[in-house]
């Protein structure tokens, strides 16, 4: 929608908005003209930022290592039921 110059103005915390990669999204805006409000933003050390940022990282990969396990988990049973029919 941004990039489109569909909306005007966006209200987000910044590690809701985006996992990490903030800095991008704060230019999308200011390039297509849409105003990024942020709300309780802090003043954070590089070193924080990157450690939140790592976390991130490691969280997101987790959910998708979840996410195929499942997946191989719902193969597994298919193959279960067809034997068993």
């Amino acid at each position: 929608m941004i990039l489109n110059n569909e909306v005007s103005k966006v209200i987000a915390y910044p590690d809701r908005l985006v996992r990490f990669g903030f800095e991008i999204l704060e230019e999308v805006c200011k390039a297509h003209s849409c105003e990024l409000v942020v709300l309780n933003r802090e003043d954070k050390t590089p070193e924080q930022e990157l450690i939140e940022d790592l976390i991130s990282i490691l969280v997101s990969f987790s959910e998708k290592l979840q996410g195929m396990g499942s997946h191989k988990y719902e193969k597994v049973r298919k193959c279960v039921e067809e034997i068993k029919a």
